[in-house]
């Protein structure tokens, strides 16, 4: 099989690419050259920014692939000029969304549980990226949108959680690990206790070549995450216990965490008031999407931050200290609170 990886040298595509290599397979990767994982002599290195269009169809048009994996599309220019390089040469394009598309007030998560794929229609959409929404999943939209209504090339649309794993470049996964690693307890906002789904990266990849070797997955648009359903309970504890420690958690209303020094932006990756639950149905039938079990994948992931933690702390580790000092007085005073209620009953 003949492959190209369009900006496959960080994280998923760096996984992806060595995954089709362990196969046997023949990848080419396009990227700016500036990252050079451990296997970029196995592969060919087509370079070039993939916001020069005129650059990116001149060294790819008319290039023969049974697939392309973009893993750099974010706005509708990015699509638009790969189905044109592509059209006729290709077996299947995968296009890499996300889930920051149902943002912006595009899907009612309290309603939708789980929010299928067909819970939103980008017909109405247009171009343009309205003021106070997020550019990253109004361009996502505008990808899709392209796609699905212009599309020249077999495509497959597969729309990602927050992604999860060993070396994490948004360090997430760091701000949990960290505090596990040190032992001690973490505090939850009261607000966002909500049950949610995540992805590890390597099951991420492993669903891109399930899904482009799917002759049901043609001209589709999947959700893959997860199979299994975290709580803010369960998901630490699963850290901690990776890390060879139990997890004391003491739930605070965000008011009170927000209003005490150095944690005015205290806020745990991942979690939110409203469930965030994909169904995942029509990913399991057509091609047979699969994950790692949370209990495997997050202890794998713990060791390898053990053995190479980040040169940097997590996002607002240096208020470690006063996290736990809030949590002891809240439940000192809670502690009182129900002590007094006992007495008075």
């Amino acid at each position: 099989m003949n492959h190209l990886v369009i900006g496959g040298t960080r994280y998923m595509g760096r996984i992806l690419v060595r995954m089709l290599l362990e196969r046997g397979d023949d990848v080419a990767v396009f990227s700016r050259g500036n990252l050079r994982p451990d296997w970029w002599d196995q592969v060919e290195h087509i370079q070039g920014d993939r916001k020069d269009r005129d650059d990116f169809h001149e060294k790819l048009k008319g290039r023969s692939f049974d697939a392309v994996f973009d893993m750099q599309a974010f706005e509708k220019e990015d699509v638009e000029s790969a189905d044109e390089t592509f059209a006729g040469n290709v077996g299947r394009y995968l296009m890499v969304s996300t889930g920051s598309v149902y943002l912006d007030g595009k899907l009612d998560f309290s309603t939708h549980i789980p929010f299928k794929e067909s819970d939103v229609d980008w017909s109405s959409l247009d171009y343009t990226y309205p003021k106070d929404e997020d550019p990253y999943g109004v361009g996502k939209r505008h990808c899709e949108k392209y796609l699905q209504e212009n599309s020249q090339v077999p495509f497959t649309i597969i729309r990602v959680p927050a992604v999860m794993g060993e070396d994490d470049p948004s360090a997430r996964m760091w701000w949990w690990i960290q505090r596990a690693l040190d032992g001690r307890g973490v505090v939850i906002p009261m607000n966002d206790r909500a049950p949610f789904r995540t992805l590890y990266a390597g099951d991420g990849a492993s669903n891109f070549i399930r899904a482009v070797e799917s002759p049901a997955a043609e001209n589709q648009t999947y959700h893959i995450a997860m199979q299994q359903i975290m709580t803010p309970e369960r998901w630490p504890g699963l850290i901690w216990e990776a890390a060879g420690h139990t997890c004391p958690i003491t739930y605070i209303p965000k008011e009170i965490i927000g209003s005490q020094n150095g944690l005015g932006e205290y806020a745990p990756p991942l979690t939110r008031p409203i469930p965030y639950i994909h169904d995942l149905s029509r990913a399991e039938i057509d091609f047979g999407h699969m994950t790692t079990s949370a209990e495997k994948w997050i202890s794998q992931t713990v060791e390898w931050y053990r053995s190479n933690p980040p040169a940097e702390n997590s996002e607002g580790y240096e208020h470690r200290e006063e996290e736990l000092r809030l949590a002891e007085r809240w439940k000192e005073l809670f502690g009182g609170l129900v002590g007094e209620w006992s007495e008075k009953s």
